[in-house]
């Protein structure tokens, strides 16, 4: 390991704990967030937090992206096994469904970008993200007869993403939240009436 190395990997380990501890202080305060008591949460100087970060909404993107980076890993850029589209695209939602209900900022990333007119635009930048892999994956459907081809995959895949994560938050907002399985079956079965499939 070279000495730059050593030098670097405090930093990414500081970073990584100071989101961390963010995102709890964020579940705690409802949405509040104060770069002072991530700070305190850590043990470290509260310079040493603007540093990594630059200002609190610095911050605060810094823990919605790491959420939304898990969210790829696990699920959204993971090729599910599955002889079509239905098999896997199914998969997919449920994987979605239990990501978020595992993860407790789930509903919070979501109510917190939707009040902030900064991060609603950083928002769209990684749903573009998504909706390039959803759409290919859509085209590959439209050529195995299994959707309709004239329909344009990116707004196919925009409406449809756009709808599974609403109603997945939502579900999660309820109170008391509904059930895990209804949420699936519920998000399953818009996924199929908006993607035209024929009823299994």
């Amino acid at each position: 390991m070279s000495a730059k190395q050593r030098v670097r990997r405090p930093a990414r380990i500081a970073r990584k704990t100071l989101i961390d501890a963010a995102r709890e202080v964020l579940l705690e305060g409802e949405g509040n967030l104060e770069v002072a008591a991530v700070a305190r949460r850590v043990g470290v100087s509260e310079s040493l937090a603007y540093y990594h970060f630059k200002n609190k909404a610095g911050l605060l993107d810094a823990v919605i992206e790491d959420f939304y980076q898990r969210l790829d890993e696990s699920v959204a850029a993971v090729p599910f096994a599955g002889e079509t589209w239905r098999d896997r695209e199914h998969d997919r939602v449920c994987a979605i469904v239990d990501f978020m209900y595992r993860d407790p900022a789930s509903s919070l990333v979501f109510n917190v970008v939707a009040s902030d007119p900064k991060l609603l635009e950083q928002q769209r930048e990684r749903q573009r993200r998504l909706d390039e892999l959803g759409a290919r994956n859509i085209a590959r459907a439209q050529r195995d007869g299994e959707i309709d081809p004239r329909l344009d995959p990116h707004l196919l895949v925009s409406m449809i993403l756009g709808g599974v994560f609403a109603g997945i938050t939502r579900a999660l907002s309820s109170s008391p939240p509904k059930p895990q399985q209804q949420c699936e079956r519920e998000v399953w079965a818009f996924v199929v009436r908006a993607a035209g499939l024929r009823s299994a």
